[in-house]
């Protein structure tokens, strides 16, 4: 996951930004907070997920969820766009978003919340396993 959300970053950073632009907008990728979903689910149905983050800015806001899937294994992280206008105050706001998850198969599913990075710059994750009956 590391080097797609380098690339990402990297591409939407340089893709957004001109010198005639007042106004820098980039994407970030912002670490969970906490997640609030069922303790197990059943194959087919849909299950909305709650995620709880930070937004660090008023100039931050809400783009998407990155979500990878390989396996039984899902990555997931919060995506914001930042709209710098050079007038940017610190907020840390606690905010909500959800998303849905179907699952297809039987058996345990690992999702994995990406929490920001520790001293060593190594991914941190609040890992969550559901049984999908």
């Amino acid at each position: 996951m590391k080097p797609f959300l380098i690339c990402l970053i990297a591409f939407l950073t340089l893709s957004c930004s001109t010198e005639e632009d007042s106004i820098n907008s980039y994407i970030v990728v912002l670490p969970i907070d906490s997640v609030s979903m069922p303790q197990h689910f059943e194959v087919g149905e849909t299950y909305q997920i709650d995620l709880t983050y930070l937004s660090p800015s008023n100039c931050h806001y809400f783009n998407d969820i990155y979500y990878d899937i390989d396996g039984n294994i899902s990555h997931v992280a919060v995506l914001n766009t930042v709209a710098d206008n050079g007038n940017c105050e610190t907020i840390n706001l606690e905010t909500e978003t959800t998303f849905n998850f179907v699952p297809n198969n039987i058996g345990t599913h690992i999702f994995k919340f990406w929490q920001g990075k520790d001293e060593n710059d190594e991914d941190l994750y609040l890992s969550m396993e559901i049984i999908v009956e």
